[in-house]
């Protein structure tokens, strides 16, 4: 078994790129992966579950969205047990045929990537919390011997992670790699240089978008084909001079504190007593459809368990190519993604865009999160074209207006709606440059009916830079739910049960 953190001393460093490169290059060698990203970032795990396809998808590891009682749970879910994760009293149950101590662990790995730098955020939390071993990438381009400086300040600034090896990115030749392994060997203790990673950008082709890696839109096989060439070359420009093996059998050297975590996990699993309660709230499924394609693919993938643990049947459909919702849809969850990108295609799909509409006006459960709030609005504009769009929220989406909205949020229900009753507080992320504008819409066909005149401001929020400073977010009409913010079900399960009892009772 292994384990690996990739960090840096910044973002823009070449992390995701390693990060995908190792987890291609053990995948090639056999390894059973579960793939990690700290932080509430949706791009980078998507692009590692488009390149890897991990069954359980890859798992944020934020402490902010998972309350730290829950962060072990959540990491080994489904590597060393499954749980039952119905309210606060929740136990693990043991997966069926499975011994826990014998997995084979020889052929195991985790990977994980850190936020930004090693000590921004929540980086350094979650390495010194799980014990991981860490891989600096650390990018060298305009830089040469001051680099180990850096290495060495990012090894020793603060206690509790083991910082191990480093990779040298942005390298521009041998010589200049020379110089600063050299540095590093002469002048750090207890660190591996595992080599250097080329400054060859035709090869690294994935482009950055906002704040992280664009996804590729695969509308084609052969968009497909490209970006299956595109990673392929990434894997062997980064191993074409680090030494895979090395860094395998350090890393393994390295992981035991973090494999005495895994035992301990098994034997909390082995020693927990079944939670019989969850039978009664698993009693029949709740289907509900989830919009998910190239559209819309921001998801936090704890909510979909969260949610199926509560008796939810999650079944997926594309507002892009889906002419009807699934058959027996008592929900509908349209997260976040790129709809102003594809408005045109989405605008064009009027059948399902009529669907929706009908599934709300019959006070069906709709909740809507940042993409999927622009989805539900009259239009979207995007590059100074209009885009017709769901048409239940009598507002426009607009890009061209907009400016970043970025932050942990901690949001309070002002009212009562399907999510629970006023004063429930939930924790999540907001990340958005687009605006809603209610100046203009005031033809919309929501304002010709009483669903105008039912239009609410149900959610308030304060930032981690203003606390105590609560601002006004989110709307409802009828049994439809929008809001900018991406809510972390974890941080308030009952977020997730009354939206399955509410879908339950429709």
């Amino acid at each position: 078994m292994l384990a690996v953190y990739f960090a840096s001393d910044r973002s823009s460093s070449g992390k995701s790129t390693v990060t995908l490169a190792f987890s291609m290059a053990l995948k090639d060698s056999g390894y059973s992966l579960s793939l990690y990203k700290t932080g509430p970032d949706f791009i980078d795990p998507a692009i590692l579950s488009m390149a890897l396809n991990p069954e359980a998808g890859v798992k944020n590891l934020d402490p902010f969205l998972i309350p730290d009682r829950y962060l072990t749970e959540w990491l080994f879910k489904g590597s060393v047990g499954e749980t039952d994760a119905a309210d606060e009293g929740e136990t693990f149950r043991i997966a069926k045929n499975e011994d826990l101590n014998i997995i084979n662990k020889d052929k195991k790995a985790f990977v994980a990537e850190s936020a930004m730098g090693l000590y921004d955020g929540n980086s350094f939390a979650i390495a010194k919390k799980f014990k991981f071993p860490v891989v600096l990438v650390m990018d060298c381009k305009r830089i040469s011997s001051t680099m180990a400086s850096l290495v060495y300040g990012l090894k020793n600034y603060k206690k509790g992670v083991n910082v191990c090896g480093v990779i040298l990115n942005n390298i521009s030749s041998v010589r200049h790699y020379e110089i600063i392994s050299k540095e590093i060997k002469e002048n750090i203790s207890g660190i591996e240089v595992f080599g250097y990673v080329l400054n060859n950008e035709k090869v690294f082709s994935i482009k950055e978008r906002h704040l992280g890696l664009t996804t590729p839109n695969n509308e084609s096989e052969n968009d497909g084909k490209e970006f299956e060439r595109t990673v392929l070359n990434i894997k062997d420009a980064v191993f074409k001079n680090v030494d895979f093996n090395v860094m395998v059998n350090v890393l393994e050297e390295n992981s035991e504190s973090f494999y005495e975590l895994f035992n301990k996990q098994a034997e909390t699993i082995k020693n927990a007593k079944p939670d019989k309660s969850n039978k009664s709230n698993n009693a029949g499924s709740v289907r509900i459809a989830v919009a998910l394609d190239k559209a819309f693919f921001f998801y936090y993938n704890f909510n979909f368990e969260i949610l199926k643990s509560f008796g939810a049947e999650i079944v997926f459909f594309s507002p892009l190519r889906d002419k009807t919702l699934p058959k027996g849809t008592r929900a509908v969850y349209i997260g976040g993604g790129y709809p102003e990108i594809y408005a045109a295609a989405l605008a064009g799909n009027t059948p399902i865009r009529k669907e929706i509409y009908e599934f709300f006006k019959n006070n069906g459960i709709i909740y809507a999160e940042c993409g999927g709030l622009m989805y539900l609005c009259e239009k979207i504009n995007y590059e100074r074209q209009s885009f017709a769009a769901a048409g239940i929220f009598p507002f426009y989406a607009d890009m061209d207006k907009g400016g970043l909205s970025l932050g942990y949020r901690t949001v309070r229900l002002k009212e009562k709606t399907f999510l629970g009753e006023a004063g429930l507080t939930v924790h999540g992320h907001e990340f958005h440059y687009s605006k809603i504008i209610k100046d203009g819409a005031a033809g919309s066909k929501n304002n010709n009916d009483k669903t105008g005149k039912d239009l609410k401001n149900i959610l308030e929020y304060e930032s981690l830079s203003a606390p105590g400073v609560f601002k006004p977010e989110g709307y409802n009409i009828l049994n439809a739910v929008g809001s900018y913010i991406h809510l972390s079900f974890y941080s308030n399960k009952l977020i997730a049960k009354n939206i399955v009892e509410s879908a339950k009772n429709f």
